[in-house]
């Protein structure tokens, strides 16, 4: 199966930009921030318009072999979670009837997907019910170069695109590139091919929920590029998805209330999540998006609270 070209759009452009701008500018300085504010108000009008296609994630596992400080998926403070297949299933089953088994791209990731024994099949069973879409898998690479040949054979059959998060770690990229090339696999890193090393930022939490919803809505780099499907719902970001985490780890209850999930078994067609997706949820006031913190030294999370307020 040929990949489809996916072409150079908005998205590609502000993330060109981006990716050089860090080259230049300290991610940690102002300049920094007060350009990534900016970029992020311009890629609004892009990412909140109303969508005609979608881009949808599943968390193969909450959990990750890495502890990165600051982790937005909660990974470091996660109790061991694997993605249940059979339910996993069911919600592609729906997913593909509502959209006519068409999706923007289809992206698989955690934690660290390939810790679950059963993350063959979470390749197929995507690819079964959307022949046509952009398959990718996010990783962190450290088991990649591990994987039986079934694994590699299984993203050719399959499609699916390997995507690395450029981590300051040991790995053998040059490895995991001539293994994927040998299969016909394509390659990239998150974020693009010219994304630099990760430093790493802070979405800060407001425990008290006192943020304007259309203002964090309005300068939120996850809408309509995070949503995440779960245990029969649809999340409109990973931040709502994995609070649960963040909440039993440290007993607090950022409320997730029923505005802010979309039941899939209560969706008649695509046009409501397509509307569910495109206004400001209750769980908004939690997330002091102009606080956010860029340029953070990579390094391994202590577990505190601070890490994400």
């Amino acid at each position: 199966m040929e990949q489809k070209n996916r072409g150079f759009n908005v998205g590609d452009i502000l993330r060109t930009i981006r990716n050089n701008i860090i080259k230049i500018v300290p991610e940690n300085s102002q300049l920094f921030k007060w350009l990534s504010l900016i970029g992020l108000k311009m890629n609004a009008k892009k990412n909140h318009a109303v969508l005609t296609a979608m881009k949808m994630g599943v968390y193969a596992v909450e959990h990750c072999n890495l502890n990165c400080k600051c982790c937005t998926a909660f990974s470091p403070i996660a109790e061991k979670c694997f993605l249940d297949i059979e339910s996993y299933k069911k919600d592609v089953v729906k997913l593909a009837e509502l959209t006519g088994n068409n999706l923007e791209s289809f992206y698989i990731t955690g934690g660290e997907p390939l810790l679950h024994p059963q993350i063959l099949e979470v390749f197929t069973i995507a690819r079964e019910y959307f022949p046509k879409t952009d398959l990718f898998f996010m990783t962190n690479g450290l088991l990649l170069l591990k994987m039986p040949e079934t694994f590699w054979e299984t993203c050719k059959q399959n499609n699916v695109e390997i995507n690395v998060s450029r981590y300051p770690i040991q790995i053998d990229i040059d490895g995991i590139k001539a293994k994927t090339k040998s299969y016909g696999i394509k390659f990239d890193y998150v974020g693009g091919s010219d994304v630099p090393v990760k430093l790493m930022w802070k979405y800060p939490l407001d425990l008290e929920g006192r943020q304007s919803l259309r203002r964090s809505y309005d300068i939120c780099t996850q809408i309509n590029r995070c949503i995440t499907m779960k245990d029969g719902k649809i999340y409109p970001c990973n931040t709502i998805a994995g609070i649960e985490h963040f909440n039993k780890y440290f007993n607090k209850n950022l409320e997730v209330t029923a505005d802010d999930v979309l039941e899939l078994s209560k969706v008649k067609n695509v046009n409501e999540i397509y509307e569910f997706l495109h206004t400001p949820k209750p769980f908004c006031k939690y997330c002091n998006r102009k606080g956010v913190v860029f340029g953070i030294k990579y390094s391994s999370s202590k577990k505190e609270i601070e890490e994400w307020t």
